[in-house]
């Protein structure tokens, strides 16, 4: 009932009862201004059931990708106040990522696979769409690499393309051998080699959202460095320290024998004869062997050796052709016979400095049956060839010549050649060189065509092993 039909019922009451009629009155009145308060409160909220019922989202969310984010774009909403987006399939349980009140936004790259992303339209009073628009981001894995080499002198220089990616490239990761040897953010890479092999190099490009692209590999080939000559080669006897390897006539290795008696080879395996043995799948008396053995041995070479490089060879032969041996060569140096660097692997090193060789032979067997011997084990070592130079002013004042010093310290000269320095008359020039380990100096004298001696500039140039 209308707050104006009940004035017109309480109206008669005016000359009937005049004090009911003004009660009456007073509450009537009040009741008008509570009506007034509380009908735009109703009506907004009516408006806005009306209004979160009729909100749409976006009619479609697309994207595109730049070098180094996912941009989505969407279109207008009438009303919209912001949009948000979350990434999930349910808007409830999806992940916040923006809130905007443009029609476009950026977020990090994505990693490798399919992204779903949902989006609604809010209103300025924090209504949200029922619905949201989805959409898929799909990101592609990078392609491949291609690589090309080249090699000079002992230079490795590699150079590829860049793979196709969604993002920008980052850098690129070079291994060798499995072993990272750096990381470039260019598309080329070069190495100096100390040492002669077949090295595979791998090159991975990873991007700005951490993806990266398929291992790509080359096998290059690194032929003895230049200026390297044989210092020391030698066949070993095979008389270093021996685990679970026998020495045999020969000499040869035999790895990997297992050491025990005759109750523990037989009676503790339930063997009692050898048939019980071969018919076990064990043929070779000395099996079962041993998984792993070794043979290490320390070779002294009287002198401090600097610039080595370092290879060790041997032959072999597997007396169980159906198993396989793998053979892990280490070297480790001293200069006191002491204290050792860590071992490191490899069949040919470059080392820095040494006086003592320490090198290991690591055997590990495929399995209990695998057998094999290891002869002439070849230790080598090559030094590398240094030039040096100068110039000196010979006078024919000094007494024994005058006296040159080298400015490398040589632990044998090769070679030493000197001339004058004149645009006149030839001039003949002398050297005095006491050839002896690790030399210091020598002497030189310059003479006339007259055989007479003279003061002049010689220029020297010496060759040999540092």
């Amino acid at each position: 009932m209308a707050t104006k039909d009940i004035t017109s019922l309480i109206a008669g009451l005016q000359l009937e009862n005049p004090r009911l009629y003004q009660a009456l009155e007073f509450l009537n009145s009040r009741i008008i201004t509570v009506e007034e308060e509380l009908f735009p409160l109703v009506r907004q909220a009516a408006e806005l059931e009306v209004l979160e019922a009729d909100l749409l989202p976006p009619t479609t969310l697309s994207f595109v990708f730049t070098p180094t984010t996912v941009r989505f774009i969407w279109t207008e909403v009438a009303g919209a106040a912001q949009y948000e987006i979350r990434k999930g399939v349910d808007w409830d349980t999806a992940t916040f990522q923006l809130r905007s009140n443009s029609l476009q936004a950026d977020i990090d790259p994505l990693l490798v696979g399919s992204h779903t992303y949902l989006i609604k339209t809010i209103t300025a009073g924090g209504v949200y769409s029922v619905l949201a628009t989805q959409c898929i981001v799909t990101v592609s894995a990078l392609g491949t690499i291609t690589i090309t080499k080249a090699v000079i002198d002992n230079n490795v220089l590699l150079s590829w393309i860049a793979p196709t990616s969604t993002f920008r490239i980052l850098n690129y990761k070079v291994k060798k051998d499995t072993v990272l040897i750096g990381t470039v953010d260019s598309t080329f890479f070069t190495r100096f080699e100390n040492v002669a092999g077949t090295y595979t190099y791998t090159v991975t490009a990873i991007d700005v959202a951490g993806n990266e692209s398929p291992a790509s590999d080359i096998i290059v080939q690194v032929l003895t460095p230049p200026d390297y000559a044989l210092q020391d080669q030698q066949t070993s006897a095979l008389n270093g320290t021996r685990v679970n390897v026998p020495l045999l006539p020969g000499p040869k290795l035999l790895a990997n024998w297992a050491p025990e008696t005759f109750e523990v080879h037989f009676t503790s395996r339930g063997w009692l004869t050898p048939q019980n043995q071969v018919d076990a799948g064990f043929p070779i008396y000395i099996q079962p062997a041993n998984l792993t053995g070794s043979y290490e041995e320390v070779i002294d070479y009287g002198v401090a050796l600097n610039n080595v490089i370092g290879t060790i060879t041997y032959n072999s032969f597997l007396v169980t052709p159906a198993e396989t041996m793998g053979v892990i060569i280490k070297m480790a140096t001293s200069l006191d016979g002491v204290s050792y660097s860590a071992f490191t692997s490899g069949a040919s090193q470059f080392l820095s400095t040494l006086r003592y060789l320490k090198f290991r032979l690591e055997f590990t067997g495929s399995s209990t049956k695998a057998l094999m011997e290891i002869f002439n084990v070849v230790i080598s070592l090559n030094v590398k060839r240094e030039n040096d130079g100068g110039e000196v002013e010979a006078l024919l004042t000094d007494v024994g010549g005058t006296d040159v010093f080298f400015n490398k310290p040589f632990k044998d000269v090769e070679s030493l050649t000197a001339t004058a320095k004149s645009t006149t008359e030839p001039f003949v020039v002398i050297i005095n060189f006491n050839d002896i380990p690790s030399p210091t100096e020598f002497q030189v004298f310059v003479f006339d065509t007259t055989g007479n001696r003279v003061s002049k500039t010689v220029e020297w140039k010496a060759r040999g092993v540092i």
